[in-house]
C-alpha cells in the first residue's frame, strides 16, 4: 500500500511535466477512437446496404452477383444520403477512397497514440534524474530496489490509465456529437466495448514497459545520491 501513496504523492510533483504528458496521451487515445469508431460506423453502414434484398434475388453466377450487389449499395447509399443519381456512375470510385482514406486516418491515429504514450518515458526519465537525491533517502529508510522500482513503474502506469480514462470520455462525447452533427439516417458512429477497453489496457501497459528503464535505473541509484545530488 506505500507503493501506491508515493506513487501518487509524486504524481503531484512536476504537475507542468505530468500535465503535457496527460495531454498528448489523451489526444491520442481520443482521435483513435474517434477515428476508429467512425470507421466502425461507417463499415457498418455499407454492410448493411450490401445486404439490402440480397436474400430475396435468386442469381445465375457471380458476376451476376457481384453486379447485383453493388447495385443495391449504390442505390441504398443514393436513396439513404440523397445523393443525385447522376453521380451513380462515381459512387463505387468514391466509396473506395472513402475506405481508402478510413484506413490511412487509422494507422495515423495508431501512430499519434504511440508517439504521445513515449511521453510518459521521457516524463519518468527525467523524473529519476530528479530524484536521485531522494531515491538514496529511500534507500536508507530501508526502501528495497524493487520497491523503489515498482514505486516508479506504477506512477508512469498511472499516467498512462489516467490519460486513456480521459480520452475515452472525451471520446465518446465526440461520438455522440458527431452522429448529432452528422445526422444521417441508418448511420451511427459507434465506439464498441472492446475498443474502448482494448484502449485503456494498451496504453497502461504500454506506459508500465515504458516506466520499466527509468524505474530500473532509479533503483540502482546508489547512496552517493544523497551527498552529491544531481
Amino acid at each position: 500500500m506505500g507503493l501506491y501513496i508515493l506513487a501518487l504523492k509524486n504524481l503531484r510533483r512536476n504537475r507542468i511535466r505530468n500535465a503535457s504528458t496527460v495531454l498528448s496521451v489523451t489526444a491520442g487515445v481520443l482521435l483513435l477512437l474517434i477515428l476508429v469508431g467512425s470507421g466502425i460506423g461507417i463499415n457498418s453502414f455499407l454492410d448493411r446496404a450490401q445486404s439490402i434484398n440480397s436474400d430475396n434475388q435468386t442469381l445465375q453466377n457471380n458476376s451476376e452477383n457481384n453486379y447485383s450487389l453493388n447495385n443495391n449499395l449504390t442505390q441504398y447509399i443514393i436513396q439513404t444520403l440523397g445523393i443525385d443519381i447522376e453521380q451513380k456512375p462515381l459512387l463505387n470510385n468514391i466509396l473506395n477512397f472513402v475506405n481508402w482514406i478510413i484506413k490511412i486516418l487509422d494507422g495515423i491515429a495508431s501512430i499519434v497514440l504511440i508517439i504521445g504514450v513515449l511521453g510518459v518515458y521521457n516524463t519518468m526519465f527525467f523524473n529519476e534524474i530528479e530524484r536521485r537525491k531522494e531515491v538514496g533517502l529511500l534507500k536508507i529508510m530501508g526502501f528495497t530496489e524493487k520497491q523503489i522500482l515498482l514505486s516508479f513503474a506504477l506512477e508512469g502506469t498511472i499516467l498512462g490509465l489516467i490519460s486513456s480514462l480521459i480520452g475515452v470520455a472525451l471520446g465518446i462525447i465526440g461520438i455522440y456529437l458527431l452522429n448529432q452533427l452528422l445526422n444521417i439516417p441508418n448511420l451511427t458512429l459507434t465506439l464498441p466495448l472492446w475498443l474502448i477497453m482494448l484502449s485503456i489496457l494498451f496504453t497502461s501497459v504500454l506506459s508500465f514497459l515504458l516506466s520499466l528503464y527509468p524505474a530500473w535505473l532509479a533503483s540502482k541509484n546508489g547512496f552517493e545520491g544523497v551527498f552529491n545530488p544531481v
